[in-house]
């Protein structure tokens, strides 16, 4: 168990062991949350709204499929797109 002090702008410090073991370093964002008079602290990853369609389940499902066919060798490779859009037209 670690104890920390709240200070000025109720700041605290995350003790080592903890950062550690959770992989929190400089500029990571977290999330607080109150549970049953307890904080609950977790690192979160803030994703760009540009980039969100790659998180959604959709996109995820086919990402699996497709890493699924690159390790059964069931893909083709093309030096240039021009190669493969002719391969997708024959």
């Amino acid at each position: 168990m670690s104890l920390v002090k709240v200070k000025n702008k109720y700041q605290i410090v995350i003790p080592e062991d903890v950062r550690k073991k959770l992989r929190v370093d400089v500029g990571d964002t977290l999330e607080i949350v109150e549970k049953d008079g307890t904080f609950v602290i977790k690192p979160v990853m803030v994703i760009e709204k540009s980039q969100a369609y790659f998180w959604t389940d959709e996109w995820q499902k086919g990402e699996k499929e497709a890493e699924a066919a690159k390790r059964k060798g069931k893909f083709k490779e093309f030096k240039k797109a021009e190669e493969a859009a002719k391969w997708l037209k024959s």
